[in-house]
């Protein structure tokens, strides 16, 4: 992820996307929808599905030099990404995400951390003060397809195998306890951990049967996970990757059996394996342009499960320009 030093121009047309439905927005829509309404040179709409929010983007037509702001969680984050990369070679504005979900995975990665109304404060003081504040941020974002329904999806974070099974752990079993902030995605995520320690918790932890094909080899294994971003660190910060080449897309599959697992674990999130795992066929990290795995039902991506029906084409979009204050 490249960072651009100089300031930038303020844009000309702002088009905002309120999901009323996400979490800390839900919590606080009254007080948010208030200031947000003062924004200069906005349009405004509160979208709860991806067919909502693709209608609002298309009547904005927004340009290069234009502003979305995205007020919501990682899955309006990746509608409205979905929505703008749908079509190839299509003008694409510059982005502003207001971290309001649960997690904000990608809006914290990207750098933009605090409180939803802190931030919108922040890009109002920009917006009529002209403080020259605003850098971008150019990260690239991940096109994942499958050979039948060519229809890209676009987003930051994608997963498969257990990891899918912890997501809905977490939408199943802890988000209905109330859990707050990180609370909750930390609790799934323990319970995954203490699933590796436990030889009856199998269901916990599938694997999936996937042969995968990146800068031209292909390996196939009994993947427990699957991950893929161009973001430069995870959830807790955590950095699961070293592949070496210079290439936008970071993959990395683990193939292990949980009880080895548990003794790599730590270098692993890391991104600091050993000699032996390096040289360890169970252990997957490369840097890639694109990559394709076969044989998956199900993926995840920003927090979102999708179907799979033939082959998985995952592949980087052009930098999409990320404002940061």
């Amino acid at each position: 992820m490249n960072i651009n030093s100089p300031s930038i121009a303020q844009p000309r047309r702002i088009g905002v996307l309120i999901n009323p439905l996400s979490g800390r927005v839900r919590r606080q829509l009254v007080r948010l929808c208030r200031l947000i309404y003062r924004l200069p040179r906005a349009h405004f709409a509160q979208v709860r599905t991806p067919a909502e929010i693709e209608t609002a983007i298309a009547s904005w037509a927004l340009m290069e030099n234009d502003l979305l702001v995205v007020v919501g969680g990682d899955g309006t984050l990746q509608a409205a990404l979905t929505s703008l990369l749908q079509t190839p070679g299509a003008t694409v504005p510059k982005v502003f995400i207001v971290p309001a979900g649960t997690t904000n995975m990608s809006a914290n990665a990207i750098g933009l951390r605090g409180s939803p109304l802190k931030a919108i404060k922040a890009l109002t003081r920009w917006l009529t003060r002209d403080d020259h504040t605003a850098l971008e941020r150019p990260t690239a974002v991940l096109q994942v397809s499958d050979s039948h329904n060519r229809r890209a999806q676009c987003g930051l974070f994608f997963g498969a195998g257990s990891i899918v099974t912890g997501v809905r752990y977490f939408h199943e079993r802890v988000r209905p306890t109330g859990l707050k902030g990180l609370a909750g995605p930390l609790t799934a995520f323990v319970r995954m951990l203490l699933a590796l320690f436990s030889r009856t918790a199998s269901h916990l932890l599938p694997t999936v049967n996937a042969p995968i094909t990146v800068n031209g080899a292909t390996r196939e294994a009994p993947w427990l996970l699957v991950l893929a971003t161009t973001l430069d660190k995870l959830l807790l910060g955590s950095t699961p990757f070293w592949g070496t080449e210079h290439q936008p897309m970071r993959l990395t599959a683990i193939a292990q059996a949980p009880a080895r697992l548990c003794r790599a674990l730590p270098a692993v999130l890391r991104g600091r394996p050993s000699a032996a795992m390096r040289r360890d066929p169970g252990y997957l990290s490369h840097n890639a342009q694109n990559a394709s795995i076969d044989h998956l039902r199900e993926y995840l991506l920003d927090g979102e499960i999708f179907p799979v029906t033939g082959t998985l084409e995952i592949k980087t979009s052009l930098p999409v320009r990320f404002i940061t204050l």
